[in-house]
């Protein structure tokens, strides 16, 4: 019976210093992005909501609302401290009916971008490497770690 009770209590710790290490590590990687500069004006209908990044990535999020922006894209171009164009890449806002709001999220692994522009525009052109459409979540990496251990 005491080797019950001293498996569980040790299942216990294992599981609180997961959960306590996963904490403390997102606190410190959110603490590490800071935001970026603007480059010009954001357009109409267009409200960006954050666009951070640190030394080698970063995540950029907007709203667009308005039916005059419905089939359009959002152009988003990256810039370092000297102006040096890094990257672009080209959002869907998709279909937009009368008052509607849709979120917009991407994330790029880019190193030592500044500053931003964007723009809107009617056709999507070629995008840069080193933009991902989602974030590698703790859930996503360990789904990735399973699978590869047993696949």
């Amino acid at each position: 019976m005491d080797t019950v009770k001293r498996f569980v209590k040790y299942a216990i710790l294992l599981i609180l210093f997961w959960i306590i290490s996963d904490i403390l590590i997102n606190v410190g990687i959110d603490s590490m992005y800071k935001d970026m500069n603007q480059k010009g004006n954001i357009p109409e209908g267009i409200q960006v909501v954050e666009v951070q990044s640190t030394k080698v990535n970063g995540r950029i999020k907007l709203t667009a609302e308005g039916e005059n922006l419905s089939g359009k894209f959002i152009k988003v171009d990256l810039y370092s401290d000297i102006d040096n164009h890094l990257g672009t890449q080209y959002l869907e806002i998709g279909n937009l009916a009368e008052n509607e709001i849709k979120n917009i999220e991407t994330y790029f692994k880019i190193s030592e971008t500044k500053s931003y522009e964007i723009s809107v525009v009617d056709e999507a052109g070629e995008s840069t490497e080193g933009f991902m459409d989602t974030a590698m979540t703790a859930m996503t990496v360990l789904v990735l770690v399973i699978k590869f251990l047993f696949i």
